[in-house]
């Protein structure tokens, strides 16, 4: 039945999901294709099987499948960069900056809403072509405006870091990276950040539901809390590296 099969998919991800945290980070690979295969072949179980529910089945796998990638690897990666060197420090970096460049970009947008009327917005909006009625397809609450804020509050943000922390606390280590590679590395977390966004909003579209959850409620679920940071968390890892 439909239900037995839900109850397969979720008992899989849940575990596949954790174990994905905490592995070394060598092992994703693998452990991606086998929780993805495992994930695939569920619904073809004798227990599982009903035409009926096909598609639902499939559009099920499809969400669990982007959860592994999108949910999974994000913590994984922020974990890595929790336990690495100067942890505390980078983990601190790359909230001010992923959560600034939210607050940017809602300030932004409700500025320009309260100061623009919706009808000249909606006249300009359509002029935008492509790009706009991509974004509007995935959130109608998403503006040009707001994401013009958030990129650039992201290399603000970078760039004010280091400085906060060392008038807060001269005794901790800070980088003393150049203000334009910092900028950059705002600039990239908040791309990265308002592309996990996007991503996390197309599967509530897609499923019809306007939020993650209810354990936040106003928030929009624990996931839209988390949505910018995870995919930001990977580029933030790989910067460390470089």
């Amino acid at each position: 039945s439909s239900h037995l099969s839900q109850y397969y998919l979720t008992s899989v991800f849940s575990i596949a999901s954790f174990m994905i945290t905490i592995i070394p980070t060598s092992l994703l690979p693998l452990a991606l294709m086998a929780s993805s295969v495992v994930l695939r072949l569920i619904p073809h179980l004798p227990m599982c099987q009903n035409v009926k529910s096909a598609e639902y089945i499939y559009l099920t796998i499809q969400h669990y499948q982007f959860g592994l990638l999108y949910l999974s690897i994000g913590f994984h990666f922020l974990l890595q960069i929790a336990v690495s060197d100067r942890g505390a420090y980078h983990i601190g970096n790359l909230l001010f900056v992923v959560w600034m460049s939210d607050t940017g970009a809602l300030i932004c947008g409700r500025m320009m809403k309260s100061t623009t009327s919706q009808r000249h917005a909606e006249s300009r909006h359509n002029q935008k072509g492509f790009f706009l009625m991509f974004l509007k397809s995935i959130s109608p609450g998403k503006t040009i405006h707001g994401l013009l804020g958030a990129i650039i509050t992201g290399p603000i943000s970078a760039i004010l870091y280091p400085c906060g922390i060392h008038l807060f606390d001269n005794s901790i280590e800070v980088d003393n990276n150049p203000l334009a590679q910092r900028a950059a590395l705002g600039f990239i977390l908040a791309s990265t950040g308002i592309i996990g966004d996007l991503a996390e909003s197309s599967v509530k579209r897609l499923s019809t539901k306007k939020d993650s959850g209810k354990l936040l409620p106003g928030h929009g679920g624990v996931v839209d809390r988390f949505d910018s940071l995870l995919s930001s968390a990977v580029v933030y890892y790989y910067w460390m590296l470089v």
